[in-house]
């Protein structure tokens, strides 16, 4: 965008001659010759102030003082880093409406019942879960005898957790030498077999290719199994941690009776969170079930539009950024340089448009 400037670079005119020749003169004598006038006066060229609707950092002033610009051509560019990052968020908004608004449109799927059922019967689980703690805090306090019995019961679990855990172990190490075994069958076979003869000097025999591709798969499948029994074996040393842990709580229960109380307040809101999150998950079910209302998607398709018209906002900042000569000219006055910051409106360049006099 250009702003035009009314300011004019005023010529002194100091003597104007402009021959008239009469074409037909009734009154002047046959024999005369051209008439001559002569006008004293100024002679004025319009100007325009070269100027962003945007502010920003200067890149680029292609021209200097006293250049002359052909009609169209770049004069400046300002920096539009950050407006290219602002179009390609914008891009993406414009691509996520118009998936949301495309799965409105597609009414109900299968698939998304499938998985609104999964969450309702995942809540409802959790729901149980919870309601069956909150009844073992409340047996806790209520039934001193029930935590002697619990905490025989986790002494118990513990030890047999302790000895999972130890034979987990041996069988993943256990694992790891078969799968040292392997690879070094497999290296030998590959290197082959160099035999001595009896006269002297020695012969190299490559191993067969069948026996090294069955070395190979047995390497391949001793480190699958080793693989999955260190997994078993972490899996062990979590249940003892959670062993311990059920066990230390149960002591300090016992130890302390505000602990059960606090236990009972914790599970109660436990219950109450998993109670909410069961109405939620079956709200869902029923508005994936019964498909989207009209004002579902008037809404989705108006964030689509606003998702448009802001790129579109964008867009036209970002050719707001590179500013053209809206004439041929000459560039009368050169007031900023490349890495200066502009604000909205400020001149950078004015142009003389001198194919445009006037005389005053």
């Amino acid at each position: 965008m250009f702003k035009e400037s009314m300011a004019k670079l005023r010529y002194l005119l100091l003597l104007l001659a402009l021959t008239l020749t009469a074409c037909t003169n009734p009154l002047a004598p046959q024999d005369s010759g051209p008439e001559t006038l002569q006008l004293t006066g100024f002679l004025e060229a319009g100007a325009t102030d070269i100027a962003a609707e945007v502010g920003g950092r200067l890149v680029e002033i292609s021209v200097e003082e006293g250049d002359s610009v052909e009609a169209g051509q770049q004069l400046v560019r300002l920096d539009d880093s950050l407006l290219q990052l602002q179009l390609d968020l914008a891009d993406a908004d414009i691509a996520e409406a118009e998936a949301k608004l495309a799965r409105l449109q597609s009414a109900v799927r299968p698939v998304d019942v499938k998985l609104a059922e999964a969450r309702v019967a995942a809540a409802e689980s959790a729901l149980a879960a919870a309601e069956s703690a909150l009844a073992d805090a409340i047996l806790l306090r209520d039934n001193p005898q029930a935590l002697d019995v619990q905490i025989a019961q986790a002494n118990a679990a513990l030890l047999e957790a302790k000895a999972h855990a130890r034979a987990a172990r041996h069988l993943a190490e256990a694992a790891d030498i078969e799968v040292q075994m392997w690879e070094a069958i497999t290296r030998d076979l590959w290197a082959g077999v160099d035999v001595q003869l009896p006269g002297g000097g020695e012969i190299h025999i490559d191993t067969p290719r069948d026996k090294i591709d069955y070395a190979n798969r047995q390497w391949n499948l001793a480190g699958q199994n080793a693989w999955s029994a260190w997994q078993d074996a972490q899996a062990a040393e979590a249940a003892v941690e959670q062993a311990r842990t059920t066990l230390a709580d149960l002591k300090r229960t016992k130890a302390n009776p505000q602990t059960a109380e606090a236990q009972i307040i914790a599970a109660t809101n436990a219950r109450d969170e998993a109670k909410a999150g069961v109405a939620q998950a079956r709200a869902a079910l029923a508005a994936v079930s019964a498909g989207p209302t009209a004002t579902q998607i008037a809404a989705a398709e108006s964030a689509v539009e606003q998702a448009r018209a802001a790129r579109d906002a964008l867009a036209v900042q970002l050719e707001q950024t590179r500013l053209q000569a809206p004439t041929s000219g000459l560039i009368s006055a050169r007031y900023r340089s490349p890495g200066e910051v502009i604000g909205p409106h400020q001149p950078v360049l004015t142009l003389q448009d001198a194919g445009h006099l006037q005389l005053t």
